[in-house]
């Protein structure tokens, strides 16, 4: 009887067992934790990239709108035409807006916006042109 007691076959864990299986458990949810961190960050940054397309799409506007002002107004279509730099649009955005003419009918329009996010630098630009077809 003794002998069952001590050379039955039972199943059972083995503290080996349990310890690895904790280790290898413990693997398994820091890689999904960094996972969805990184999924956070990302998706922050494409947020804020999102957010700067947009802004950048605004400056354009800005310049186009004073084109078709001037004209409405009977003045030069090339004048007045904003060349700006602007700081902490919505607390964190940059944005510098440049014109270069080229020729006597035509003026390049860039737009860059600038944010520092996660202790990066990052920026989009947008260009277009604009003529005088009036």
């Amino acid at each position: 009887m003794l002998n069952r007691i001590f050379c039955s076959n039972h199943k059972s864990f083995t503290l080996i067992e349990v310890v690895v299986a904790v280790f290898v458990l413990t693997i398994g949810v820091l890689a999904v934790f960094n996972v969805v961190q990184n999924i956070t960050v990302y998706s922050r940054i494409s947020s804020s990239r999102l957010t700067a397309v947009y802004l950048a799409q605004e400056g354009i506007e800005l310049v186009r709108n004073q084109r078709d002002s001037n004209w409405l107004a009977g003045d030069s279509w090339d004048s007045n035409l904003p060349s700006v730099t602007e700081s902490d649009i919505l607390d964190r955005f940059d944005r510098v807006t440049t014109n270069t003419p080229e020729g006597d009918d035509k003026i390049k329009v860039s737009v860059e916006v600038s944010w520092e996010e996660k202790g990066k630098h990052h920026s989009v630009t947008a260009q277009t042109e604009l003529y005088n077809w009036k």
